[in-house]
């Protein structure tokens, strides 16, 4: 009997709240969904930046060292691949040392060094 006197009484609020649940729930669920469709076009976003890094798109051209560099600067935008890039990009001034044109490769380098410190700092 005292359960039925206080939904009597607290009908409105009770009322409110069977409405407001089912809004909260369908916010959090989209904005659990917009989440994982950032986190996967991140994914997409930065392993398409490794693959343009490290492959040329046409097997004919020489790799494009100005856009390298851009995409080693872009890295920085990655906080969660830090690791990751870190080692790429420590493996790749190794194994770059001789790379590219001679008129260019300092700035390769540069670029690369710049941005392995930026991410060492960050981690």
């Amino acid at each position: 009997m005292e359960f039925w006197s206080w939904l009597g009484k607290n009908k409105d609020q009770l009322a409110l709240l069977i409405a407001v649940v089912p809004i909260a729930w369908a916010a959090i669920q989209y904005l659990w969904a917009k989440k994982q469709e950032i986190k996967h076009r991140q994914f997409e976003t930065y392993h398409g930046l490794i693959k343009s890094l490290v492959q040329r798109e046409d097997p004919s051209q020489p790799m494009m060292l100005d856009r390298q560099i851009a995409i080693i600067f872009e890295l920085r935008n990655y906080k969660s691949y830090f690791p990751v890039s870190l080692r790429i990009l420590k493996g790749l001034k190794e194994s770059w040392t001789e790379y590219g044109p001679e008129e260019k490769r300092s700035r390769l380098q540069a670029e690369l060094d710049e941005s392995i410190k930026y991410i060492e700092r960050k981690i």
